[in-house]
């Protein structure tokens, strides 16, 4: 089996800021890998709440340490995956159509991960509703990122409210 470790303390406030309690049923059991195999420097998010991170994620590139949270990149990737978790938990069949969207994208040379955003908030969730896994994944990985550099996305407080579990107006 390969190393892994639950979520710190800090890791689990980013999913409750960034999920509210959508989560919670997970929380539990979600276990950050470090990805090994495949393409290191990316990111990949698996059934049963695992996570695979590159080592650049992690400070001084130690699994062991905290997440660099703080860095808008990072924290929009690693809730990029979460939303994959999220969406799971919603009834999507996530692999299977990420690995179609991918194939699709080698073989017409296209970007499995690109939406048109919305003019407002009603508008972009729309968008969001209507997404693909990794389009929906890219969504919530420029809201979050956007947060997290001190610019919040205004039109992104209704798709917010919508994986928060709230209800949306």
């Amino acid at each position: 089996m390969f190393w892994s470790r639950p979520l710190l303390p800090e890791e689990v406030a980013f999913v409750q800021r960034f999920f509210g309690t959508s989560l919670n049923a997970l929380l539990p059991r979600l276990r950050i890998y470090l990805r090994r195999i495949g393409d290191t420097r990316r990111a990949l998010s698996m059934n049963g709440g695992r996570l695979y991170l590159p080592a650049g994620f992690f400070e001084d590139r130690n699994p062991r340490k905290r997440l660099h949270l703080a860095h808008p990149a990072v924290a929009g990737i690693f809730a990029h995956e979460l939303l994959h978790q999220w969406q799971r938990l919603q009834g999507r069949k996530v692999t299977r159509e990420a690995l179609r969207l991918q194939l699709h994208a080698i073989c017409l040379n296209s970007d499995p991960y690109a939406y048109s955003g919305g003019s407002d908030e009603q508008a972009m969730l729309e968008v969001f509703l209507q997404a693909s896994v990794e389009q929906q994944g890219q969504i919530w990985q420029d809201h979050v990122s956007a947060v997290i550099a001190g610019r919040p996305l205004a039109c992104m407080q209704a798709v917010q409210r919508h994986v928060c579990a709230e209800a949306v107006s």
